[in-house]
């Protein structure tokens, strides 16, 4: 099952990089799991990888606050663009795939 997190905003942290900050709306958020293809920038649509996964206290809403960095990740502004707030981003597990690829 998809993870579908309703996004806040998106910053970048001095040692951290960019970071996704958003309420999950439903499923668990990992290490691993990946993106569906996202257009940043001017670049193909391409996959991110959840490196760091962090709870947040400080945010209102509703669900479980949680900022996630990303490998590899785009700059701030592409995934601004590709994200903006309010908008849901869809996290899967990399086995998924290879079970729809087949």
């Amino acid at each position: 099952m998809a993870t579908e997190i309703e996004v806040h905003n998106s910053i970048s942290i001095v040692g951290r990089g960019v970071v996704l900050m958003g309420h999950v709306r439903t499923g668990t958020v990992r290490i691993g799991q990946v993106t569906v293809p996202l257009v940043l920038g001017h670049a193909a649509a391409r996959r991110l990888e959840v490196s760091a996964v962090e709870r947040l206290s400080s945010m209102e809403g509703r669900g479980l606050a949680v900022g996630i960095a990303f490998r590899n990740p785009p700059h701030l502004d592409d995934l601004k663009r590709a994200l903006p707030a309010g908008s849901i981003l869809v996290l899967e597990e990399p086995g998924e795939l290879k079970a729809r690829i087949i």
